[in-house]
């Protein structure tokens, strides 16, 4: 991200009202979970075998789901919608 990137979502972050700044946060923290979701299946792809892979996909799901009890995590309702993109992506 640029320093006029990250200005303009300071900026952005700053005039968000409290409703705003967490609909922000929400799609910021969302993306930066799918991307490391995606480093991580794609580290399994090269080192684990698929029943490997299986195993430790689940054991991260039940781990997400009863240990944080978060159930679900999508971008669904920001596809598409640009937010001066925060990730720097």
């Amino acid at each position: 991200m640029s320093r006029a990137e990250k200005r303009a979502f300071y900026q952005l972050v700053r005039k968000a009202g409290y409703r705003e700044f967490w609909r922000i946060m929400d799609e910021f923290h969302a993306r930066a979970y799918q991307l490391a979701a995606k480093h991580y299946q794609e580290a399994m792809d090269i080192v684990l075998q698929p029943k490997q892979k299986a195993a430790v996909v689940a054991k991260a799901e039940e781990i997400r789901e009863l240990w944080d009890g978060i159930f679900a995590v999508n971008t669904d309702v920001t596809e598409g919608v640009e937010l001066d993109d925060p990730g720097g992506h």
